[in-house]
């Protein structure tokens, strides 16, 4: 029988069948006229390899399982299936993520230029860039691993209290990391002990869209504060949010940002 023709009758394309043969594996004897003496025995050797690299077992491991024992085998299994069941422990982190994403999404779209009501979750945040940014080796680690966990992670801006009350221009405005608190229990993340928790609790959310968020003014923020103040909850905390995303509008690159103030 021809290589094609047994590769053909296995399934399989008749490259395989050649790796296989020059792997070993198949032991039907050579004939003269170009034809091979191929046997159930071969057929079942190649399924049984076919079968572990389906479940991502490399070739060579492939090879050396016909020759090691149901343990050592099992042991393999055992080990890959914790593997795989960590891998789509984060793919299920990362769809919750992306759906969480979509929503910060439609509420920019419908949220522009509007205060409206959210709960916030709990959430930390470390300052490494413009106003007031610190840099201790705490701080540092806490950035590499946030850094390191996005998309579960997000870019996190501060506006100063006092520079609000002062009407300063532009505002004191730091950018950095954050996460909350639920996806950092997720993943389990160990976070220096200098990295500030911010308690979670009902807020006011404004949606703005800027192309320099460290030129930001009063002005800029004034729907968010005339609506605090006319709750009777003027600003007292400095004003912590995210930046949700990047993008172009009218050709000109933006930041849509969710400011909040607490109530």
């Amino acid at each position: 029988m021809k290589v094609n023709e047994f590769a053909r009758q296995l399934g399989i394309v008749s490259s395989k069948v050649r790796y296989y043969d020059r792997m070993g594996l198949i032991q039907g004897e050579r004939q003269d006229n170009n034809y091979r003496n191929f046997t159930p025995q071969d057929a079942l050797n190649i399924y049984h390899a076919q079968m572990l690299r389906s479940f991502d077992m490399s070739i060579q491991e492939s090879l050396n399982a016909k020759n090691e024992e149901l343990d050592q085998i099992d042991e393999w299994v055992g080990a890959h299936a914790e593997s795989l069941e960590e891998q789509i422990r984060w793919q299920e982190i990362k769809l919750l993520r992306l759906k969480e994403m979509q929503a910060y999404f439609q509420m920019i779209k419908e949220g522009r230029e509007r205060v409206a009501q959210f709960s916030r979750d709990n959430s930390y945040n470390v300052w490494n860039f413009g106003f007031g940014a610190v840099r201790t080796p705490g701080v540092q680690k806490a950035v590499e691993i946030l850094s390191e966990n996005m998309p579960f992670s997000y870019i996190a801006i501060k506006i100063g209290l006092q520079s609000v009350l002062e009407d300063r221009r532009p505002l004191d405005v730091s950018i950095g990391l954050g996460i909350l608190e639920r996806n950092k229990k997720k993943l389990d993340l160990k976070l220096p002990a200098e990295v500030e928790r911010k308690e979670g609790g009902e807020i006011l959310q404004y949606m703005l869209e800027v192309s320099d968020p460290f030129q930001l003014t009063c002005q800029d923020l004034r729907p968010l504060l005339e609506e605090c103040q006319r709750r009777g909850k003027p600003i007292g905390q400095d004003l912590i949010g995210r930046i949700y995303l990047s993008y172009m509008k009218n050709g000109v690159f933006v930041h849509g940002i969710g400011l909040a103030g607490e109530i």
